[in-house]
């Protein structure tokens, strides 16, 4: 750990216990961090805060700082009970047990890390998942997966996964376009926030030496240069399934590496996996344990993913648990039989139609009328007066912080058309295209993420998609069909972490964060909405699309591979009377009665881990309140 990531460390511990007072309190450059932590001691005690939970927290950032606070002993009482708590906390570590260490291997990294991980700095969700995965694992099974709502800690369970589970060597395969945001800043033991030492309940591995981390990225070199034995030099080897080849070709990484040299495959974001190149994969290194991951395990092609779902964390849950945001529907619903449309027929003469069923007469495909409506302005300025309201608020209720847009479009065309209209009703807005540079990409996202940024919006063509995570997200606007629930449910999903920004802490909860998710009712996205609500779409085998925009059939289909260019069209809505339909997907009421659901089945879990162990176990309602009076 360097010393500016222990000095941001002791902010946060100075803002989370002793409130924005003391954090703007501490000496903006001390001489030390260890200073640091004997200031932020000292002030804590000023204040009557001092206490063991604060001891704990400070030993987690690094365990010598308790020899800077026992030379302070009168802080505490005694250097003796100084050194009892700071042994305790950095002795809580939860063995995993014979079946999951054996066999071991000579040299192994993951044999000295194993027992020793620090696994209640995980959340419960992660905690849950990971123990499901050690049941799993250790009753000889070896092809699971974990369905992870958005922003639940996919990454850091999958992390804790291969520290774990892991004998030889592990491989973990992320879309190549997120490979560098993921996985492998979160194994860079140098970057603030890494899951191996900066997660913010202490580090996962305390006083262990950070794995040999290989991440082959096919925009950063030559691959081919790279040989068999770098790779094996490495205990967990980072790639995307480009790289993976097909073991044909010498310079295919299946090629380079034997299938007795990977025994756990971790696979990100699983359901954009190509079916061919996962199960090439898992033929290669047909001995390893696999676990896939995803927010939404349905495949883009509709087909179901073929492993075991050992554990389930739904929007619901996180949402309840206060991981994410909840959606908060805006929903454009045109007066059909008022609208007007003009088409425009190849000899040039134009034709207004009235209604939306004598326009379903001439043009003879339904399909064709969510395109028409995503390319129309009047329809595109309909949504974009309820996105400029939402955004209002949203700046009323997270100021300082400012929140953020994020459009999708059909094409180029299309999205430099949303631009200009936003920028109409001022929003500050630009968009990316993949004939952009990666430089001016690089450009327009730094405008838009930075907080000096000048940007409000961005709209994008399937550029921020799987992996993409930024809070500052607080309305989403798909302006386009999606035939596929999962596509859909990845874009809503880039927003749905709760904002943890210190001027909105203790003063905004994530029970009062929501993420507004505006579109027009012609592009037929009720059903994935309701798909949402209804928490089914964590069934691998159900195939999640919406009647009208799922169906093949001749002519152009709605959606966008990315690339194409939207050209303008010969229809067009000229007048587009209608209303604002507004609703929260998962109410107080059905989130407060879920986490009631969840607490009991912790308890449920609890109590059969102890009736296992008890030749007479007392009642599950005694046993409750007998857990309830020891909280107390």
């Amino acid at each position: 750990m360097t010393d500016q990531f222990d000095a941001d460390e002791l902010r946060r511990l100075a803002f989370s216990h002793g409130g924005s007072e003391l954090y703007k309190a501490l000496p903006p450059s001390p001489s030390s961090t260890a200073q640091l932590a004997f200031d932020l001691a000292q002030r804590l005690g000023d204040r009557g805060l001092l206490n063991r939970d604060f001891l704990a927290a400070l030993v987690r950032v690094r365990p010598t700082f308790k020899d800077v606070l026992v030379q302070q002993h009168e802080l505490f009482g005694g250097a003796s009970t100084l050194n009892d708590d700071a042994r305790a906390c950095t002795e809580n570590v939860s063995p995993l047990g014979p079946s999951l260490t054996a066999p071991k291997v000579p040299g192994s990294y993951f044999d000295d890390v194993r027992d020793r991980l620090n696994l209640k700095t995980l959340r419960t969700c992660q905690k849950e998942a990971f123990w499901a995965l050690a049941d799993y694992y250790g009753s000889g099974s070896r092809s699971a997966a974990c369905v992870m709502a958005v922003g639940a800690g996919k990454t850091a369970l999958g992390i804790a996964a291969v520290l774990a589970f892991t004998r030889r060597r592990a491989l973990i395969v992320s879309p190549g376009n997120i490979i560098r945001s993921t996985f492998d800043k979160a194994l860079d033991h140098t970057a603030l926030g890494n899951v191996l030492y900066g997660l913010p309940g202490g580090p996962l591995i305390p006083g262990l030496r950070p794995p040999a981390v290989l991440t082959l990225d096919r925009d950063e070199g030559p691959f081919r240069e790279i040989a068999g034995d770098a790779l094996r030099a490495a205990d967990i080897i980072i790639t995307n399934f480009h790289l993976l080849g097909t073991g044909g070709d010498a310079d295919d990484l299946l090629a380079k590496l034997a299938p007795h040299d990977i025994d756990l495959i971790v696979v990100d974001e699983a359901h954009i996996a190509a079916s061919e190149s996962y199960q090439r994969l898992f033929a290669h290194f047909s001995g390893a344990r696999t676990l896939l991951m995803s927010a939404c395990f349905q495949r883009l092609d509709g087909k179901p993913i073929d492993a075991d779902i050992v554990y389930r964390y739904r929007l619901i849950d996180s949402i309840a648990d206060g991981n994410a945001k909840n959606l908060r529907i805006q929903r454009f619903a045109p007066e059909s039989d008022e609208t007007v449309y003009e088409m425009v027929w190849p000899d040039g003469a134009r034709e207004e139609i009235v209604g939306r069923e004598a326009l379903l007469a001439l043009i003879g495909d339904e399909r064709k009328l969510g395109r028409i409506v995503a390319k129309s302005d009047a329809s595109i300025r309909q949504v974009m007066w309820v996105v400029r309201d939402c955004l209002d608020r949203q700046r009323e209720v997270l100021a300082p912080v400012k929140p953020r847009v994020l459009f999708s479009a059909l094409g180029e065309w299309h999205a430099a058309q949303i631009t200009r209209i936003a920028k109409a009703y001022g929003i500050a807005a630009a968009y990316l295209h993949h004939a952009m540079t990666d430089r001016a990409i690089g450009a327009v996202r730094s405008r838009f993420e930075q907080e000096s940024g000048d940007l409000d919006a961005i709209v994008q063509l399937k550029m921020l998609g799987q992996g993409y995570d930024f809070p500052p997200i607080s309305i989403v606007v798909p302006m386009r069909p999606y035939g596929s629930f999962s596509e859909f449910y990845q874009f809503v999903g880039r927003g749905i972490r709760v904002l943890l920004h210190p001027a909105v802490v203790g003063r905004v909860g994530p029970d009062q964060q929501f993420l507004d998710v505006v579109y027009h009712a012609e592009f037929g996205l009720d059903g994935h909405i309701d798909t949402i609500y209804r928490e089914n779409d964590m069934d691998s085998s159900t195939v999640h699309t919406s009647r009208t925009w799922g169906k093949s059939g001749p002519g152009d289909l709605p959606g966008s591979t990315g690339v194409d260019t939207a050209t303008r069209p010969d229809t067009f809505v000229l007048f587009e009377p209608g209303s604002i339909m507004s609703r929260v997907v998962h109410d107080q009421a059905r989130v407060e009665q879920r986490r009631l659901e969840r607490e009991r089945e912790a308890l449920a879990a609890r109590y059969a881990a102890y009736a296992s162990t008890s030749d007479n176990p007392v009642p599950f309602d005694k046993f409750t309140q007998l857990l309830k009076v020891i909280s107390e």
